[in-house]
């Protein structure tokens, strides 16, 4: 039984068929790792790209945060401050108490650029 394995395991020239084995599993690694630098979405290529995007997007969100932060403290304040609350609705609604007059300057140079 011992010759039968010994006979089992060598080519018809005599070396043993470890070494086929050896070099198959050389390409397969070969082949693995050039996929996993080139073809997939995991590649050193791709990775650059990742980071780019990390940093823009890292960028969008402490915008966002300052932005929060702005209309809180605004929100804040026109609940707090009446006379704040009572600026902001005049300039950018243009109301008035009872009695006042409301006058709306039109900048004629302005208009004039515009229809051009």
């Amino acid at each position: 039984m011992n010759a039968r394995l010994e006979k089992t395991h060598r080519r018809a020239d005599g070396r043993p068929w470890i070494r086929r084995r050896w070099w198959l599993l050389a390409i397969i690694a070969a082949a693995l790792l050039t996929y996993l630098l080139v073809g997939s979405q995991a590649s050193l290529f791709r990775l650059g790209e990742l980071e780019q995007e990390k940093e823009q997007l890292h960028q969008r969100y402490n915008e966002a945060l300052e932005t929060a932060k702005h209309y809180r403290n605004l929100l804040d304040r026109l609940g707090a401050d009446d006379a704040f609350l009572e600026k902001i609705v005049r300039e950018r609604l243009g109301l008035a108490a009872k009695g006042e007059r409301v006058y709306v300057i039109i900048d004629k140079t302005a208009e004039g650029e515009g229809g051009k």
